[in-house]
């Protein structure tokens, strides 16, 4: 028999770690019963037999998640366990943790006193072997926020992400903690409409909670700000006028048309939402902007006067990972590359937990908690669909919409390194934002309702308008060309309603937390990086209940952010005697962990080649110690780390692809990966990486879209091949190609193509030598691929 709930919370109860609410959360997170079978052997094999891995085995699964996840020849039972950072479990040890309770029930009423006593030693020995109270299904920015807010309140929580931390929307938005600014605009705007005429009392509710909203998103961007000063930055953005009366209007709305004298009243009140905790809002007059901001077009576009406003800035992907880092610190079992593949349940319906699979390994087991809590964005209904039967799926509604944003990458020199522009009236009435970033300038974003998807592809359509709307306010001299760009990337906006709402009800850009009441699983949806800790609490809060313990993150810093100070640059560049922009980095990334990753580095063993303190590549503030310093922090593949630990593929996506086999030597010598794991690895990395849209031409960047009209002859070949427009291929444009294409070429076989093709050793290809070789060449694999994809799209 199994044993009773009463032994596996008397256990909890009697744990060190439990406070005195323990002995209450019995009534706050109520127990689910089991399976009514005779042992455990008998529910496995019924939950086997009856229970497909549906999420694996979709037809519908996301092509993209292949690039996402390396398995290991030998289920990593001999890969190398490194240590987590100070303080905090290794990712192994975390997976040890998740796997503790694989073989425990949930409640079974009618289990024996005789098997109560059988058991309770073993329940004794380790509270862990009971149901996590909280089971949370994505590892994002809200899912780890509330597996924090859990840990923090002491319960037992489990956090599993399907990829890495932030791999999906979470590393993707435009970097701005940001307060609402156009969620005010568009309240203002709903109640000074005819509305307000018409239907006044829902016009003024509507008006208060979208009010309320934007005095949330301040008072959350405060507290990032002020508690998490090691994480985020302000940033004063300037709104060019170049007419007095703006037309079409902001909005749709006449009264807007006036913003140009509306605007300093409007960022004074944008101030004081925020009790003028942020820097004041200012005016540029024409000539003090052309001092400070020299690319806009001052005089050739008729710029009037700037309005200056301030915003909070971060670095998203780095932000999710302290949120997770600090989770895991607190308490939480938390893992990324864990996928939930199915739900457990039991007689009733009620889901009593997941059984998931480490995707690093490919082992599986069940994972059994109280409570379900899915956060899983715009994937978030494909998870909802796992709480019913395969043929009861179509009958599960839908409650999350994706909505896709692009963003490009450019060069740092078409902004000032101190101020952003805000363009709030593009030709199809959308905001577009143009920030420095990390060295560069960042231009997002667009909004279109889609299916969300895994792989950053953005589409090159998209990529041209905002190319094109960069040059509204731009110096004519600034002419932004495809080649300028250095990546670019899409991400999917959850925008949420709540399926028990009334048919029609309004998709709204605030979150909703909502119960399926017949399979007790709860999920939240929507919101926007600044709110991420207040939809944490309010989850909590609703599975604590009210009596339960309250929320303690406002007062918490996150990972790297105790031992913080405004010094800490100097005393990294004294001590190590790092460069400045290297230790400028450091800190910006890790705060006070800044100090863990030099010491590390000093102490890693690395060869000459790939000293700890050698940057990954040159241009870029990236050094080798970070790499190892990743691998602590649960960092599984090479993608991992040029995405998000590091952000070099978001900022230049042939940079990160150069990078990519020295990453490979420095994870392969921390983790243990045998040469075979390695090359997988490798090949992930760069089929990921490919998928960032780099100043690759238009036409290979999804080679699908070549048309005829491109490829009907070796020059128009070689002028697709030619990715800086200058008139010379070299070996990264046909590495690229080679990788965008899908060849299997090694990088001997490259270099034997690069060598035909440039015959005078210049190391630059021109267009005479290439079309020399493509006459002398015809047996040549790249030829022949190149020959093959004119004759497909000639036919098309």
């Amino acid at each position: 028999m199994l044993r009773s709930a009463s032994t596996i919370r008397r256990s909890c109860v009697s744990s060190a770690k439990m406070n005195s609410w323990s002995t209450a959360r019995r009534s706050v997170v109520p127990r689910r019963r089991s399976f009514a079978s005779s042992s455990r052997q008998e529910q496995e094999a019924s939950f086997n037999s009856n229970h497909r891995h549906r999420s694996l085995n979709s037809a519908a699964r996301d092509a993209g998640l292949r690039w996402t996840s390396v398995v290991n020849d030998d289920d990593g039972d001999s890969q190398k366990q490194v240590p987590g950072p100070k303080g905090i479990p290794s990712r192994a040890e975390q997976i040890r943790r998740l796997q503790q309770n694989a073989n425990e029930s949930i409640d079974a009423n009618d289990a024996s006193s005789d098997n109560d006593k059988d058991h309770s030693s073993q329940a004794s020995d380790s509270a862990a072997a009971a149901p996590f109270d909280v089971l949370v299904i994505g590892g994002g920015a809200t899912g780890a926020g509330i597996a924090l807010d859990a840990a923090t309140r002491n319960l037992r929580v489990a956090c599993i992400e399907r990829g890495d931390f932030a791999s999906e929307t979470s590393s993707r938005s435009t970097k701005l903690i940001w307060a609402g600014l156009k969620y005010l605009g568009t309240a203002t705007s709903a109640l000074l409409s005819v509305n307000l005429i018409t239907n006044p009392r829902q016009t003024i509710i509507d008006f208060t909670e979208e009010l309320r909203m934007v005095k949330h998103c301040h008072q959350e961007r405060r507290y990032m700000v002020e508690q998490q000063k090691h994480l985020t930055n302000w940033i004063p953005i300037v709104v060019p006028f170049d007419a007095w009366y703006v037309s079409p209007p902001p909005m749709d709305n006449k009264l807007f048309g006036f913003i140009p004298f509306l605007a300093p009243l409007v960022f004074k009140f944008y101030d004081a939402l925020s009790s003028f905790s942020c820097p004041p809002s200012y005016m540029l007059s024409k000539s003090r902007a052309k001092q400070v901001f020299p690319q806009l077009g001052i005089d050739e576009k008729h710029i009037k006067y700037c309005a200056v406003f301030y915003e909070a800035q971060h670095n998203d992907a780095r932000t999710n990972l302290a949120i997770a880092m600090t989770a895991a610190q607190r308490g939480a079992a938390i893992a990324n590359y864990v996928e939930a593949i199915d739900f457990i349940r039991n007689e009733n319906g009620i889901v009593i937990g997941a059984k998931v699979m480490d995707r690093t390994t490919g082992k599986t087991w069940n994972v059994y908690a109280n409570k379900i809590v899915l956060a899983g964005g715009p994937f978030t209904d494909g998870l909802r669909k796992m709480e019913v039967d395969d043929e009861q799926q179509h009958q599960v509604k839908e409650a999350v919409q994706g909505a896709s944003g692009t963003h490009i990458v450019l060069p740092g020199y078409f902004m000032p390194k101190d101020l952003g522009l805000l363009d709030m009236n593009t030709s199809d009435g959308r905001f577009l934002f143009m920030l420095p970033w990390q060295g560069h300038t960042l231009v997002g974003t667009t909004d279109k309702k889609n299916r969300a998807e895994t792989l950053p592809s953005a589409p090159e359509d998209e990529i041209e308008w905002l190319l094109n709307e960069c040059q509204k306010y731009l110096s004519p001299d600034l002419k932004m060309k495809r080649s300028d760009v250095l990546s670019s990337w899409r991400g999917w906006r959850p925008l949420a309603v709540d399926p028990n709402a009334a048919p029609g009800a309004p998709v709204s850009r605030d979150h909703i937390i909502s119960e399926n009441p017949t399979s007790g699983v709860m999920f939240v949806a929507g919101g926007k990086w600044t709110t991420w800790r207040l939809m944490a609490e309010e989850v909590t809060d609703r599975v604590v209940g009210q009596h339960g313990p309250k929320c303690l993150t406002l007062n918490i810093k996150l990972h790297g952010g105790d031992g913080f100070s405004d010094h800490l640059t100097v005393d990294l560049i004294q001590k190590y005697g790092l460069d400045e922009d290297v230790a400028e980095h450091l800190v910006r990334t890790y705060g006070a962990r800044a100090v863990e990753v030099c010491e590390l580095g000093n102490a890693t063993g690395h060869s000459d080649k790939h000293s700890a303190s050698e940057r990954l590549i040159q241009g870029f503030p990236y050094v080798s110690a970070e790499v190892t310093f990743a691998c602590r922090e649960y960092a599984c593949t090479i993608e991992d780390v040029l995405s998000r630990r590091t952000r070099l593929a978001f900022l230049n996506q042939k940079a990160a692809l150069e990078a990519v086999p020295r990453v490979a030597d420095i994870m392969a010598h921390e983790l243990g990966w045998t040469d075979q794991v390695k090359q997988k690895q490798v090949a992930a990395a760069e089929g990921y990486i490919a998928s960032y849209g780099g100043h690759l031409s238009a036409a290979l960047t999804n080679s699908v879209n070549i048309t005829d009209a491109v490829v009907d002859s070796p020059e128009s070949l070689f002028t697709a091949l030619d990715l800086n427009g200058d008139g010379f291929i070299d070996r990264q444009g046909v590495s690229q190609v080679v990788h965008r294409l899908g060849l299997d070429l090694s990088d001997n076989e490259v270099e034997k193509v690069i060598a035909e093709m440039d015959a005078s050793g210049q190391g630059r290809v021109t267009v005479a030598a290439f079309k020399k070789w493509w006459d002398e060449h015809s047996s040549s694999r790249f030829r022949r691929a190149l020959s093959n994809l004119q004759s497909q799209t000639t036919r098309h």
